[in-house]
């Protein structure tokens, strides 16, 4: 049968966020016992009691008669153990180091007041709060007062005998011995002292353990001030905990930008991951790695990380093994390549994966995989051209024509690398050549090689190709020869398609023999002397402006003259009888200045006289 002491009559009353042990400390100094010398009195069990073993506190209850309220509040600001290195406090589970710890700590202020409204001895009245024993709680909000550490001691039992510290240390506590430096409190300080006390949390991190939205913030902040990573505006001495707070409290996007601007800061080409984010990367990676209320922020940084380094494949990050890699540096997609990375960056830079003045070191510039693939396919074919040539069978200055048209182009720039050429282009471009070609024979000379075709019709290489390439032009294939070389076209068919009309009008040479003023460059100089007119035209077929008669240039010479050659086809005699018929006639030459320019005559010279030559 149990027996139950009497209750207490001379007891403590429950103060705001007092532990059960300082309570039942505290009734012992008003008996000027120690702890445990005190709870034995009672029968109470040292190790129920630090444990809160729900009998040992539904026996406390009773004794000095708390009520449920009372008691459950006590029990919430004392660390209980559950499954796990886990503790029960404040109604969350937290892990035991953020809430044991061989140094006990407290706010001396807080203390003085508390022994002011002591009903005996000063120590009765000296409350040892919950809160101050949690970790990452480092302020006392109501002072501005960093929390002193009172006292170190590794056994449990004497640790929690409060009342005989308390009354050990009672001078230096009331003379301001061990009084703490004041602080700025921050709105991290706010944060926690109020979802200590009244569980409410307006933040993202209200989602999480307390003790992991801490410790978070605390890990988070110092590697920002590691790095010299301060938001505008906020003051540069803020403690770690305030500044990592301050960007975890926005929630996902805060925290990964924060994490790629640790990843910048990290700009040397050793730089790894673990340098990059330091003690938070070891936390996440080691100590809380099998901890599963960190995954969030581990995914968030596993991001990170993947998104900035060239983690190879079958490598853990973060807990987790890699199946592929997502990312290539310079120096990892050289190594693929086997080829230097200086060549792999020039590479890179003509293929537009990477900018040319990106600052990174090799080892850090990185890109994503899959733009590699098709490069290092390239690469692996690369050559030189002179071997681009002996693929094709073409000889240099073809090759040359053929690239300055745009047929055939280097893979990368030269600049870049002297094996610039992918063969691949030149098998494509003889297949094109070839398909359906006819076989023909050197016999066969209303053929011309494609390249001959080109000069003769005074266009690009690559208007001939193209008209091969949309069916316009047929190819035939002399087995006697290779590749490029072997390719024919039909000379006719490249005048009907390829080689463009010149003009429709005369040139002015073929009208000055049609009318007779061809010798000595006689028409030639009536135009120079500005009795004719012709008009400047492109011919394309030989690249070059020349002078052609328009139709309304010859009717204005016609208009103007006429010549042996014309009223000899008009009169139906010979260009000598017409000229006899003139002098007999007493018609001069048209002579401008006294200057010969051939047999040409005025036409109003000539046309009175006209009856009596054509009689």
């Amino acid at each position: 049968m149990t027996m139950h002491l009497p209750t207490i009559a001379v007891r403590p009353t429950p103060r705001d966020r007092e532990t059960l042990l300082s309570y039942l400390s505290r009734a012992a100094v008003m008996r000027e016992l120690g702890l445990w010398e005190f709870t034995s009195e009672l029968g109470l069990s040292q190790k129920a009691l630090i444990a809160l073993d729900p009998d040992a506190v539904t026996e406390v209850g009773a004794l000095f008669e708390l009520s449920p309220d009372e008691i459950a509040e006590l029990v919430s600001w004392s660390p209980r153990s559950v499954a796990g290195v886990r503790m029960h406090f404040r109604n969350e589970q937290v892990v035991s180091r953020a809430v044991v710890n061989p140094t006990i700590r407290g706010c001396p202020k807080c203390m003085r007041e508390d022994a002011d409204l002591s009903d005996h001895a000063p120590a009765d009245g000296m409350v040892m709060r919950g809160d101050w024993q949690f970790r990452h709680v480092a302020v006392c909000v109501r002072h501005r007062m960093a929390l002193a550490p009172l006292w170190t001691e590794t056994r449990q039992a004497s640790r929690f005998d409060f009342s005989t510290w308390l009354r050990r240390l009672l001078p230096n506590l009331m003379d301001g011995r061990v009084d703490a430096e004041t602080t700025e409190i921050t709105a991290y300080d706010h944060w926690l002292d109020t979802r200590l006390s009244s569980a409410t949390d307006p933040t993202w991190l209200a989602q999480f353990p307390i003790d992991v939205a801490a410790q978070i913030c605390q890990l988070l902040g110092g590697e920002l001030i590691r790095r010299r990573i301060v938001p505008a505006g906020f003051p540069a001495d803020s403690p770690a905990r305030a500044l990592g707070f301050e960007v975890a409290r926005q929630g996902p996007e805060a925290i990964r930008d924060a994490f790629r601007q640790l990843a910048d800061r990290a700009s040397g080409p050793n730089d790894e991951s673990r340098k990059a984010f330091g003690r938070l990367h070891d936390w996440l990676s080691n100590s809380a790695l099998e901890d599963p209320r960190y995954d969030p922020f581990r995914d968030m940084l596993r991001e990170v990380v993947l998104d900035v380094w060239p983690v190879a494949a079958g490598t853990k990050v973060l807990g987790v093994s890699l199946n592929k890699r997502l990312r290539h540096s310079v120096v990892t997609a050289a190594e693929d390549a086997r080829v230097s990375p200086a060549l792999m960056r020039r590479l890179l830079v003509a293929e537009g994966v990477v900018q040319e003045d990106d600052p990174r070191p090799d080892a850090r510039l990185t890109f994503p995989v899959d733009a590699l693939e098709p490069l290092l396919a390239a690469i692996r074919r690369l050559v030189g051209p002179k071997e681009l040539a002996r693929h094709l069978g073409c000889g240099e200055q073809q090759l040359e024509a053929l690239t300055l048209a745009g047929v055939v182009t280097p893979r990368f720039p030269p600049e870049a690398t002297r094996r610039a050429w992918d063969p691949a282009d030149a098998e494509r471009l003889l297949a094109d050549l070839s398909h359906g070609a006819d076989p023909i024979t050197s016999v066969n000379t209303d053929w011309e090689h494609v390249h001959r075709a080109a000069l003769r019709a005074r266009v690009g290489i690559d208007v001939v190709i193209a008209a091969i390439r949309a069916g316009q032009i047929a190819t035939g294939r002399r087995s006697d020869l290779k590749g490029y070389a072997a390719i024919f076209v039909r000379k006719e068919e490249v005048d009907a398609v390829i080689r463009p009309p010149k003009p429709a009008h005369q040139t002015m040479s073929d009208f000055a023999r049609e009318v007779g003023l061809a010798k000595n460059g006689a028409f030639r100089r009536l135009v120079e002397h500005g009795y004719a007119s012709v008009t400047v035209l492109y011919n394309p077929q030989t690249r070059r402006h020349d002078r052609y008669v328009t139709p309304e240039d010859a009717t204005v010479f016609h208009a103007r003259f006429t010549t042996h050659k014309l009223l000899s086809t008009t009169l139906g005699e010979s260009s000598r009888e017409v000229a006899l018929r003139l002098r007999k006639a007493g018609i001069p030459r048209f002579r401008p200045g006294g200057e010969y320019l051939g047999p040409i005559y005025r036409l109003e010279d000539v046309a009175p006289a006209m009856r009596n030559l054509s009689a």
